[in-house]
């Protein structure tokens, strides 16, 4: 018998001295028998409840046996080899008879309980289910995990696998070994499913995972097929075809394709080969494409997105002359997701408006900076910083700078009137976004500003008369009121704004015009140029391919404005905000000035050594409290602003790089390359491996993280905090964002070593990024589980070497008797509700000697009766 508490017995003497005491002291008047009989009771109940709060238990031997079937769902067997295997499980289950408890467990690329010992099994109408919903893969060590996890207390244990061993993830063989020690036995029934015909690429393998620039990688892809006939292997590289091989294959044949690359650029490569041709013959497509990384090291690469075309090639030529290669895209070439800005050592916008770059870019660009320590640089012009539209954007958190005027320019008073149309074409999503841009866009103004909102379809609607800007929720609650519906005449909607705007004595008179369709009435170019004579402005914002975007631009040519064409409609609120920075926030100022220096930093080494020129404009912002400011203008503005965010630099020039106000600068000044060579080098992520080295090295289902680290050229760096993150994206979404998976701190294992592990489970693209301190390097892995084959073959090795390793069976048929023996199973029975159960009945014996009257009472009464 064994005890949980059994200190608790020392309690029992105590007690029943105690309660010897008190009887002894009793003057209750009974007779001397009650009084022992009494005394006995309640040290028996003494003794049991304390005995059993001591949670004894009885070791109790038991020859129960319990078996958990381990079925094979996976796509490898087939419909035919599934109803085999369900055959010779329901003979297998009739053999073992109904003293034994049965539960079932499906083996596919997760697992299942399909029921557990004791209750009814499954036929074979649900294995085709079960195949569709988890057989992309066979993981026979997790099935046995699961199985190993369901047996009844008490039992000896047995599984049972009825498979074709062919394991496409997991070790079963390891599995074994842990099963092994607990006492579990494993017996294995092999099943084959039929050969159907099927071609696969079993691997595509890298001659090397990391080279430098122009270096040549050789690619070789391995096919497999069980069928006769001619197709096509095909290239990606980072998701664009460059290469194709045509392939004849026969079955039983293995082969391998070589493919050569030459990247010339920096960047992480992802390269997938696909075999086609084969769609009517092959049985599981799934397997029909394989992934490798290959990391490709050299000169510094950015990103340079210029807003301006034709004018990127002031700051290119520079660079090059400076050993620094720029990727020059339009915005619309934004990469959308981590894993292809990680390629990048830095990004530059150059005068480009938010809402050409979208929300997700913006978000993907912000995490770059902040986690994987890349540089981000905004440069000036007229669609930059706060005139840009940036304002409450996550480009806004990066940078240095806050995006409003200085607080002097500021008190210039201005009126504002947004003329949005509201006719049933602006119903739903667009109605709900124009509302939210011109509360967002009331926001930018002050309290000596005014705000109005016309509505218009076919006549004008009065949402938000013109005021004086007040309290926010006052205006949210009168926008909220605009409503969809009616035709469309914009005439109306921009005379009420005019002559509103009239009444209002404020330096700076704007109108925004918005629609989504087109106008009736004319005579509208003649309407803008009067207003624009009347010190009013107008800008107009054409959403949809269906606006009148031509007669939209001439509204706005004529009456001083910009012409905004958008085809997405959550664009319409840093459209908003951008004209009204720019038309009320005399954000930009156009005139000569000279930079000054006023305090030295690294990026402007010798900035003394030849004088620059003047510049000819820039965009006022005001700095951040823990920014560097070190070049400002004659006025004290911010002109070149620095600071770290998360990882990464961030880096701010408000004039610009290009012909209209640094055109001094790219025409006759000879420090421009040298200058902008330090600022993108000092902004841009450090070059990785510098004293830093990250390997990545397949120890079975793990993926070992191996770092060196080095103090300098000869000494290793011991004791430093070394850790990492680890991103994933998926094999079927490569162009979707990347994933964070985990953060690992790594160990010290020997002098200047560091390593931890992580186990990759889907197949996909696993990118690791180390740091320590500054530094940080960066090693791809690509995680490619094998895929179903359907050539009928079995790994009777495989189930062999594990019913051996756990003293289990190899059966030939289910025919073969099986064995279900095993040593005695120790099980405890707990005592302790048999001990209050006695409990009970002891207490109404003290009940009744306690009332002995009252039951003679009750005696006497029924006998009267």
């Amino acid at each position: 018998m064994d005890w949980q508490h059994p200190y608790l017995l020392l309690i029992i003497p105590i007690a029943l001295a105690f309660l010897i005491f008190v009887d002894s002291r009793s003057s209750h008047p009974m007779s001397p028998l009650r009084h022992r009989l009494l005394l006995i009771s309640r040290s028996i109940l003494v003794i049991l409840v304390t005995v059993a709060l001591a949670n004894p238990a009885w070791v109790v031997k038991s020859r129960e046996q319990a078996v958990v079937f381990v079925l094979d769902h996976s796509q490898s067997l087939g419909e035919k080899g599934l109803d085999s295997l369900y055959e010779q499980f329901d003979r297998l289950r009739q053999k073992i008879g109904g003293g034994v408890q049965i539960g079932v467990v499906s083996a596919g690329r997760d697992g299942e309980v399909l029921t557990y010992p004791g209750k009814p099994t499954p036929n074979a109408g649900i294995g085709k289910a079960v195949m569709d919903r988890d057989g992309a893969a066979t993981n026979l060590s997790k099935a046995v995990t699961l199985a190993s996890a369901i047996f009844p207390a008490g039992t000896s244990r047995h599984i049972v696998v009825l498979s074709d061993g062919q394991e496409t993830t997991g070790s079963l063989e390891s599995q074994a070994k842990a099963s092994a020690v607990t006492g579990i036995k494993i017996h294995a029934l092999p099943i084959g499913g039929e050969q159907r015909p099927d071609v696969r690429v079993t691997r595509l393998a890298s001659s090397q995972s990391r080279i430098n620039e122009g270096a040549t990688v050789d690619l070789t892809a391995t096919i497999e097929s069980s069928i006769t006939g001619s197709g096509r292997v095909r290239l990606f590289e980072n998701g664009l075809e460059v290469d194709s091989q045509d392939i004849t294959v026969a079955p039983g044949e293995s082969q391998t394709l070589r493919f050569r690359r030459s990247p010339d650029q920096r960047n992480i490569y992802n390269y997938r080969a696909v075999i086609e041709g084969f769609d009517r013959e092959d049985a599981i497509p799934d397997n029909n494409e394989s992934l490798a990384i290959v990391d490709v090291r050299g000169k510094p690469l950015l990103l340079y997105i210029e807003g301006e075309a034709g004018e990127s090639k002031y700051l290119v030529r520079a660079m090059a002359k400076e050993g620094i290669r720029l990727d020059v895209r339009a915005a619309n070439g934004i990469p959308h997701n981590l894993r292809e800005l990680a390629g990048y050592d830095a990004i530059v916008f150059s005068d480009i408006a938010a809402h050409e770059i979208g929300e997700n870019r913006m978000i993907a660009i912000r995490d770059y900076v902040d986690k994987l320590g890349g540089g981000f640089v905004m440069i000036g012009g007229p669609n930059s910083f706060g005139v840009g539209g940036y304002h409450r954007t996550p480009i806004e958190e990066l940078l240095p700078l806050k995006l409003r005027g200085p607080d002097h320019e500021e008190q210039q008073s201005s009126a504002l009137a947004l003329v949005i149309d509201r006719s049933g074409s602006m119903s739903g999503q667009k109605i709900e976004i124009c509302k939210s841009a011109a509360i967002a866009t009331a926001e930018l103004l002050n309290d000596k500003d005014h705000i109005g909102v016309y509505a218009f379809d076919s006549s004008v609607h009065t949402v938000m008369p013109m005021s004086r800007v007040g309290s926010s929720r006052s205006i949210a609650d009168q926008i909220s009121m605009l409503s969809s519906g009616g035709g469309t005449n914009i005439y109306p909607g921009m005379t009420t704004a005019k002559k509103e705007l009239g009444k209002v004595k404020a330096k700076i008179r704007h109108m925004i015009v918005l629609t989504d369709g087109q106008t009736s009435g004319s005579g509208y170019q003649a309407l803008a140029a009067q207003c624009q004579s009347e010190g009013i402005t107008i800008s107009t914002v054409a959403v949809g391919s269906g606006a009148q975007i031509g007669l939209l631009q001439a509204i706005a040519a004529a009456g001083g404005g910009r012409s905004y064409v958008t085809m997405d409609p959550t664009a319409i609120t840093r459209i908003f905000t951008q004209d009204t920075m720019m038309h009320t926030g005399r954000l930009i100022q156009e005139e000569p000035f000279q930079a000054e220096l006023v305090e030295q930093h690294p990026m402007l080494r010798n900035w003394d050594q030849t004088p620059a020129p003047p510049l000819l404009g820039y965009v006022k912002t005001n700095r951040k409290a823990t920014s560097q400011v070190p070049l400002v203008t004659e006025s004290g503005d911010p002109l070149l602003a620095h600071w770290r965010f998360g990882l990464g630099k961030v880096t701010a020039f408000t004039s610009d790089c290009k012909s209209r106000w640094g055109a001094l600068w790219v025409n006759g000044w000879d420090g421009y390359s040298r200058l902008w060579a330090q600022i993108l080098r000092e902004t841009a992520r450090p070059p990785q491996g510098r004293n830093m080295d990250l390997r990545l090295e397949a120890k079975g289902e793990e993926m070992e993280i191996v770092v060196d680290l080095l103090e300098d050229a000869g000494t290793r760096k011991n004791n430093a905090d070394v850790d990492c993150d680890i991103f994933f994206v998926p094999a079927n979404a490569l162009g979707s964002s990347m994933k964070p998976v985990a953060t690992k701190q790594l160990e010290q294992e020997g002098p200047g070593l560091y390593s931890t592990s992580f186990r990759p489970t889907d197949a996909g693209v696993y990118l690791v990024r180390a740091k320590t301190g500054a530094q940080m390097v960066s090693a791809g892995h690509v995680h490619n589980p094998s895929s179903e084959v359907a050539t009928g073959q079995i790994n009777r090795e495989l189930l062999k070497t594990a019913a051996e390793t756990t003293g289990g069976q190899l059966l030939e048929s289910a025919d073969d008797k099986l064995a279900l023996t095993g040593t005695d199973v120790s099980r405890y029975v707990e005592i302790w509700p048999y001990l209050m159960g006695i409990f009970l009945g002891v207490l109404l014996v003290d009940v009744t000697i306690r009332r002995w009257e009252n039951v003679l009472g009750m005696i006497e009464v029924a006998k009267g009766r």
